[in-house]
């Protein structure tokens, strides 16, 4: 199965002409980002609404596999998995790093990166800049300046040279951002600093959020090849998956699903790369789409 090509930039994406006009879709796997798809962007942690949990339920009573795709750590995503009632299948974490099975209750896979020479190049670009890596499901462990202004769960404080040792699904490079730019914009802070640090694609895949932090992970792991990787085991093709999201890291995937909904408060980038635009998340967007196909 081909996994389209890592998008570095998302004012770059733009839905592939043939992807549209097509005869009447009907997915085989539906795939949904979390945060801005099924429950709202908010500092403290919110519940998915009924309408979205029956929507679910329903594609998979029809024996249509769902999968969460989410940029969250795999501690943070498996708490809304459950509350969406999601008790098999797969969920794929930190933007395809971590694949996790419900049923079995263990990671299929995990892919990690090697921090320390990233870590260099951050810190000769900004020398306040300040880190966080996944080693577990503990939580993140995190230099001691690093701005928690967020709800997680954070494991410890820990020196950048220390953090540099080991190796991560994910690690987070975080500056200032006193502007709140909202889901589907690029921090500019972030960007600055992402951009003088240039990291060299093929050995890190980078992904720069809207509150001052950048994500950075393995060479070519994306949410478009977490989910592939899935669609895969279900014996699915990319032209039968349906992909929900919201936000700038869900372009990759929106460019590999045969179908892609952007939710109706996304970026005009975001929507623009999508088959169809959806109610926004706070008008169940998914589940208003879901009903087409799983009255």
């Amino acid at each position: 199965m081909t996994i389209s090509p890592d998008v570095s930039s998302h004012e770059s994406a733009t839905r592939p002409a043939n992807k549209a006009n097509r005869a009447p879709f009907v997915p085989k796997l539906v795939a949904i980002d979390l945060d801005g798809t099924v429950v709202d962007h908010a500092d403290a942690h919110v519940r998915p609404r009924k309408p979205v949990v029956d929507a679910l339920a329903r594609v998979r009573d029809a024996g249509v596999p769902v999968v969460v795709v989410t940029g969250r750590a795999p501690w943070s995503a498996l708490r809304t998995v459950e509350e969406l009632g999601l008790t098999d299948g797969f969920v794929s974490a930190s933007h395809g790093a971590n694949e996790y099975d419900l049923a079995a209750g263990e990671f299929t896979q995990r892919l990690t990166v090697d921090p320390a020479p990233a870590i260099t190049r951050f810190r000769e670009a900004d020398e306040t800049v300040e880190f966080a890596a996944e080693w577990g499901m503990d939580g993140y462990w995190h230099t001691p300046g690093l701005r928690r202004n967020f709800t997680a769960t954070f494991a410890g404080e820990i020196h950048w040279e220390e953090l540099a040792t080991k190796p991560t699904t994910r690690f987070v490079a975080q500056v200032e951002s006193s502007t709140p730019y909202g889901a589907g914009h690029v921090c500019p802070n972030a960007k600055r600093l992402a951009d003088a640090a240039a990291l060299d694609p093929a050995h890190y895949h980078v992904e720069v959020g809207f509150n001052g932090w950048i994500d950075v992970g393995p060479p070519s792991v994306n949410k478009a090849s977490g989910l592939a990787r899935i669609a895969q085991h279900y014996g699915v093709d990319a032209t039968e998956v349906v992909a929900f999201g919201d936000a700038a890291n869900d372009l990759t995937m929106f460019e590999w699903a045969g179908h892609a909904v952007a939710m109706g408060q996304a970026t005009k980038i975001v929507k623009a790369a999508a088959n169809e635009v959806a109610p926004p998340v706070g008008e169940n967007g998914v589940a208003t789409v879901l009903r087409r196909w799983f009255p």
